[in-house]
């Protein structure tokens, strides 16, 4: 098909777009390079098939929005094809009369499928130029008050158009290709829409039709070679680096939870992240790897009530300094995150709700960029919201976040005939009541509706009574992780010297520490919630319930510590459905998408001041189901879902419970 002439000049090409490639391409690697916590590159490479899984099934797309997903998903797909279709192209060049297996069924089956695709991939792309330019779908957008830098301000709508046009020129141009050659041969039964599109092409000579192949190989397989260089500045780079992404080792139990530091290696001077350069290879590949969908921020509570904070915008800020200042970021400057990535009141607008991780269909995790800058601005800068001096000091020396005498965690059992550890150590499970079980008015009920529920059970449990601690959750995600960490291994000492085993607890931050972040620190124990444990009694027959005789109609609020971070969902709704007469409703967003109460990531201990409470919002769509009774199975989810009704002026028509306090009033 090409000259000799041609020839010569697309192996040229081929070979300047490989060395602009090789620039840009080491360019990135060499960013990535400057993190910290080094990328274990050959362990990465040994997961090739998960990442290979990755990018076959396009199985992360499905997790939020199914339906762009799917469109998504057939775009990616149809350009994974097209590589295979690059290369018979490229021989079809070169080889006069080469086909794909012309007269068989693995070559009908071929052109079929690339004739559908070639279709498909061009109106998924061009529908999603249309949502994006058109039809300017908010969910694409990054809406202020959040901070985003003048670069991507000007980049991201330049770059989608660049990367959309791309892909709809390089498919367009063979697409119309191959209807030049269909015409040239009167029709392919397995090209039917190429076939059809042939039509346009009635009344051309021979030597015309030729031409328009000719024509369309060179713009379709130039368009290649004009864009691999680009790839790695370009929104694209998502194709291949979000597979590489998924490939990474991690040892965590979940993601979305920070790697404890090293306090003992004396050698480290820096603790968390204040500079660019601070960050974990991990976080640099997460910004190659971002595909600006927004998937993140969708159902972010602080960006859904109007805080400065962005998911996206971490990522995207990250990426796009690295188009202008690679170069100076890869020679040694030394770039402060401040005012970079996110202002100082997004930083710690953050409830730590996990569903930026869980949404993210390319497996980035801003929440851990957050965690590790919170670190710096603690541990390293002393500079941190005014209202955590309190609470840091109550934790240091009250070892709960509020100013309670640690000497009066256990009064809360007082009548209930509890043993502690330290009088008879003689038990089968332990009851971990956590600070807001022990010391808050309203939660205490629930300790001691849930105690209550084991003695009707017969469950040989105790409690640690006054020698219980702050788990160090609250420490650990408001960044002072030397708090954190000497509070976890106080209390791992005290677990081991009762040689405790088993561990059953009614708050999801308690059971979220001491399930996956306890054994880092070596804590090894079997850790169950209160929800699982009194299904787990249901299942078992150990408690038996009535029927409930006003027909309530209960609406269950999905912690997101105990929900995305652990995927215990089903058990809390078990136990409501296993009570005859009770009407369980879901709000719109429950499960995986739950909306969050507003109280993690130490949110609890801090005042809201910017945009809609969180609480109130969720409490809203709590009140919207109908609901007589929202249920909860975690102390803070009740404390903020209580005061949104009270807020809302609701509280004499809703009531909110703890899953054990409606578990006990059915209990036969």
């Amino acid at each position: 098909m090409l000259t000799l002439a041609e020839k010569i000049i697309f192996i040229v090409l081929v070979i300047v777009s490989l060395v602009l490639s090789y620039k840009t391409f080491s360019r990135m690697f060499k960013i990535i390079d400057r993190g910290t916590d080094p990328i274990p590159w050959k362990e990465t490479l040994k997961n090739f098939p998960k990442g290979l899984k990755i990018l076959l099934t396009q199985q992360t797309l499905f997790t939020t929005r199914p339906i762009v997903g799917f469109i998504h998903a057939l775009v990616a797909w149809g350009f994974t094809i097209y590589i295979l279709v690059n290369l018979f192209d490229v021989i079809a060049g070169y080889v006069p009369g080469f086909e794909f297996f012309p007269n068989s069924a693995v070559g009908f089956i071929y052109r079929l499928f690339v004739d559908v695709f070639s279709v498909l991939v061009f109106l998924g792309v061009f529908y999603l130029l249309v949502r994006r330019f058109i039809f300017n779908e908010e969910k694409l957008i990054i809406k202020p008050p959040v901070h985003i830098t003048d670069d991507v301000k000007k980049g991201v709508r330049r770059d989608s158009l660049i990367v959309g046009l791309f892909i709809m020129i390089h498919v367009g141009a063979r697409f119309v290709g191959a209807s030049f050659a269909v015409a040239q041969n009167g029709g392919d039964a397995a090209q039917p829409l190429a076939t059809i599109f042939s039509a346009l092409w009635q009344g051309l000579s021979a030597n015309q039709l030729v031409l328009g192949e000719h024509i369309s190989w060179w713009i379709a397989l130039g368009a290649i070679l004009a864009f691999i260089p680009y790839f790695p500045l370009s929104k694209h780079a998502h194709l291949f680096m979000a597979p590489i992404n998924y490939m990474v080792p991690d040892d965590r139990p979940n993601k979305g939870t920070i790697k404890p530091l090293n306090f003992e290696d004396e050698s480290i001077e820096q603790f968390g992240v204040g500079n660019m350069e601070h960050l974990p290879q991990k976080s640099l590949l997460d910004a190659y790897s971002c595909i600006m969908c927004n998937r993140c921020q969708d159902n972010c509570p602080a960006y859904q009530t109007g805080k400065e904070l962005s998911p996206s915008a971490i990522e995207i800020n990250k990426r796009y300094y690295f188009n202008s200042h690679g170069q100076s970021f890869i020679d040694g400057a030394e770039v402060p995150l401040k005012g970079l990535l996110l202002t100082d009141n997004a930083l710690w607008a953050c409830t730590s709700c996990n569903f930026c991780v869980y949404a993210c269909p390319v497996g980035n995790e801003p929440l851990v960029d957050i965690l590790h800058m919170r670190q710096d601005k603690v541990m390293m800068e002393s500079d941190f919201p005014s209202e955590l001096i309190t609470t840091f000091k109550n934790l240091e020396t009250n070892f709960n976040p509020w100013a309670f005498n640690s000497q009066d965690r256990v009064n809360w059992a007082e009548g209930l005939d509890i043993k502690t550890m330290s009088e008879d150590s003689d038990g089968e499970i332990l009851f971990w009541v956590g600070c807001a079980g022990s010391f808050d008015q309203r939660y205490q009920k629930v300790s001691q509706a849930f105690a209550t529920i084991m003695q009707k059970a017969g469950v040989n449990f105790r409690i640690l009574g006054n020698e219980e601690k702050c788990n160090g959750d609250t420490a650990r995600r408001l960044g002072n992780e030397y708090l954190a960490q000497t509070l976890m291994m106080e209390n791992i000492e005290m677990l081991n010297k009762y040689g405790v085993k088993e561990i059953v607890t009614a708050c999801p931050h308690c059971f979220n520490s001491l399930k996956n972040e306890y054994p880092k620190l070596g804590g090894e124990f079997k850790i169950l919630h209160h929800s699982e444990f009194i299904d787990k009694l249901i299942q078992e027959n150990k408690i038996s319930l009535k029927n409930d005789e006003n027909s309530n109609k209960i609406t269950y609020h999905d912690s997101c510590y105990l929900g995305r971070y652990n995927s215990i969902y089903d058990q809390p709704r078990a136990s409501i459905k296993a009570i005859d007469g009770l009407e369980l409703v879901e709000m719109d967003r429950s499960f995986n998408n739950g909306f969050c109460c507003g109280a993690g990531g130490g949110r609890m201990f801090m005042e809201e001041t910017e945009g809609e409470r969180i609480n109130e919002v969720r409490t809203k769509e709590a009140i919207e189901t109908g609901a007589d009774t929202i249920a909860s199975a975690c102390p803070f989810c009740m404390t903020m879902l209580s005061d949104g009704v009270k807020t809302l002026g609701k509280n004499e028509e809703v009531e909110v419970k703890d899953i054990a306090e409606i578990v006990l009033e059915h209990i036969q």
